[in-house]
């Protein structure tokens, strides 16, 4: 491994308003420390960015530049903050890199970010795969108290060999052991859970065949560890991750029918979203049918995006200051028959929303971008308006037919 440390002239990053963060993003601020990641996931989506540092994608376990100055950078930004017309909405810390990779415990700028947030009250949420995250238990009950903080952990499969060819650089760690590598993950969200720490659990990537072996099993023990609620997308494919994703299955041979399996689901049934492919949205729709029902039965909650009929999430913690997704929308139609512009705007407003969002909302309110495909919505325009009514023999949509 390489370690270049740089400085950074900015640390708080003000993402663009697209179609995917207009329907289902609930942040639109990030902060990134590392940039690079030793855990080596096959399916990382970020590897790629590695072209913003002139560093190749191949490079991103590898070479891992270390932005020295975060912390002086990001309380400059923070100072900002005192201006009460800005308004602080939930920071995600690390969504490019984790920010406890074991490169932490020397560096140590997770935990000065950390008591930067509990300094100036501000609300942060953290993705790990990592137990090294409970090394900073004592800030994170601060921010819990203040319900300033949310923690998620991915978790998608209870086979360790699995885990070992997807991850293959994750270590095991002495602050917690579990025979199954995943489940170690939450047993760390149990601990966050018990002090008030806001917790998901990411079943992203859901990797069909092999995350349904286990599925329920770490949906009960999810419910077990009294975690907050449960998060579910299905892998994505580019051809550079599907490159490095098949060949470790090749080299494997013991997981090779799923090459064949995600051959025709993906490239011959799949759907493009963007740069990626993923599963149709019959599947998808299954999918997500599936993994609420089971969060239902252990009674836990499930936030559902893409079919927000399956939702039975109730944002708490920092994610309170999140910004509106299509799901807040939709739920306001279903409560009221309707929604127009004015509602949906009075509604945003309840959020610590920017002039950016609104500008780009009232070009998917118009266009019809905001609700399309989406399960009980119909668009309507009378007179130069543009309103959207609820019903549920609207949905024409998706063939519910088992896959």
């Amino acid at each position: 491994m390489n370690v270049c440390e740089v400085d950074c002239g900015a640390f708080i990053n003000r993402m663009n308003d697209g179609y995917f963060a207009m329907r289902y993003l609930p942040f639109r601020l990030t902060g990134n420390i590392y940039r690079g990641c030793t855990h080596g996931c096959v399916y990382c989506y970020a590897a790629c960015t590695h072209y913003y540092m002139n560093a190749s994608p191949n490079d991103f376990s590898k070479n891992i530049f270390v932005k020295i100055n975060s912390p002086e950078i990001f309380q400059k930004e923070l100072k900002k903050y005192d201006d009460v017309k800005k308004k602080k909405s939930v920071l995600i810390i690390g969504n490019i890199s984790d920010v406890y990779q074991p490169i932490e415990m020397k560096y140590r700028l997770t935990r000065k970010i950390l008591q930067l947030c509990l300094e100036y009250h501000f609300p942060c949420f953290i993705e790990t795969k990592s137990p090294l995250v409970l090394e900073d238990l004592d800030l994170i009950k601060g921010l819990a108290n203040q319900n300033l903080i949310g923690i998620g952990m991915t978790v998608t499969s209870y086979n360790n060999e699995f885990t070992k060819l997807i991850e293959p650089f994750i270590g095991k760690h002495n602050l917690i052991h579990s025979e199954i590598y995943q489940k170690e993950r939450i047993s760390t969200l149990k601990v966050l859970s018990s002090i008030g720490a806001d917790t998901y659990l990411h079943i992203t990537p859901y990797f069909p065949e092999m995350t349904d072996r286990d599925i329920e099993k770490i949906i009960s023990d999810a419910s077990d560890a009294k975690i907050g609620n449960v998060i579910m997308a299905p892998l994505e494919l580019s051809p550079y991750i599907w490159n490095r994703f098949s060949k470790v299955l090749e080299d494997n041979g013991k997981f090779n029918e799923i090459i064949s399996i995600y051959k025709n689901l993906y490239f011959n049934q799949g759907r493009r979203l963007g740069a990626r492919i993923t599963t149709s949205e019959n599947h998808h729709y299954h999918l997500e049918e599936k993994v609420s029902l089971l969060c239902k039965k252990y009674g836990i909650g499930y936030w559902a995006f893409t079919n927000p009929q399956f939702n039975t999430d109730k944002a708490s913690g920092a994610y309170r200051l999140r910004y509106p997704i299509l799901l807040d929308y939709w739920n306001y139609a279903k409560r009221n028959g309707e929604i127009r512009y004015k509602d949906a705007i009075d509604l945003a407003n309840n959020f610590p929303i920017d002039n950016k969002y609104i500008k780009t909302f009232k070009e998917y309110w118009n266009s019809g971008k905001l609700f399309e495909g989406i399960y009980g919505i119909k668009k309507v325009t009378i007179e130069n308006e543009t309103y959207y009514i609820y019903g549920e023999n609207t949905d024409n949509l998706i063939n519910k037919d088992k896959f």
